[in-house]
């Protein structure tokens, strides 16, 4: 008789408990599972970043080292059509599927080609860049906030810019307006998105903006 009692108080549990537990395991996946997805992606957006830094980087100091110019002794964008140009220098050296001169995101005069790894890198012929500090002139590819010489014996002191769109036509890409790109500053949003503005001086590549140096150096 004890042992009938036994069995039935601890058979299992009723359907309203194991109705209860599911709702609140539902409720704590509703209220965790966003958030992880959006740490996923912040994390690929940054490897992604550092890949394509990586990548243009090697480009530069190839360029130096084997045809023995670099991005201030290229020709800037206002003519990138020709072999010695600042677009070609990349375009070049990089794995390239397809390569676009009138790509219609922000500026359909920007120059782009896709890599392999489903990168786009855009190089804007007039940039400008809202909420950060950039020039709208291109010109040489100086060091910033200094004076760089050619041989010729001009002196720059802009650093080129390329977009970096970490995965290509995917979304989420962030909002533009004619000709100019979003940079957040430092009070705006911290989101990582996965565009992200590159400037190049005449020795190396590095992430401009508030969010791509975040993307880049801070590790959370």
């Amino acid at each position: 008789m004890n042992s009938s009692k036994s069995i039935r108080k601890f058979g299992g549990f009723t359907l309203a408990e194991a109705l209860v537990t599911l709702v609140i395991i539902g409720v704590i996946a509703a209220l965790t599972i966003p958030a992880i997805l959006v740490n996923t992606e912040q994390h690929e957006y940054k490897s992604a970043l550092k890949k394509a830094l990586s990548a243009l980087n090697q480009v530069i100091e190839l360029n130096i080292a084997l045809e023995g110019y670099g991005p201030i002794e290229a020709t800037d964008m206002t003519n990138p059509d020709v072999e010695d140009s600042f677009f070609e220098m990349f375009r070049n050296r990089m794995n390239v599927i397809s390569t676009s001169k009138a790509y219609a995101w922000g500026n359909t005069s920007n120059y782009a080609f896709f890599t392999a790894d489903g990168m786009r890198y855009e190089f804007p012929t007039t940039p400008a860049i809202t909420g950060g500090t950039f020039s709208a002139n291109n010109g040489k590819c100086a060091t910033p906030g200094g004076n760089v010489q050619d041989d010729l014996g001009t002196v720059y002191d802009k650093p080129c810019l390329i977009i970096v769109d970490v995965n290509g036509q995917r979304r989420p890409n962030p909002r533009k307006t004619a000709g100019s790109y979003k940079v957040p500053a430092a009070t705006g949003r911290s989101k990582i998105l996965d565009v992200f503005p590159i400037v190049v001086t005449d020795k190396n590549a590095y992430p401009f903006g508030v969010v791509a140096q975040r993307a880049m150096f801070q590790h959370d």
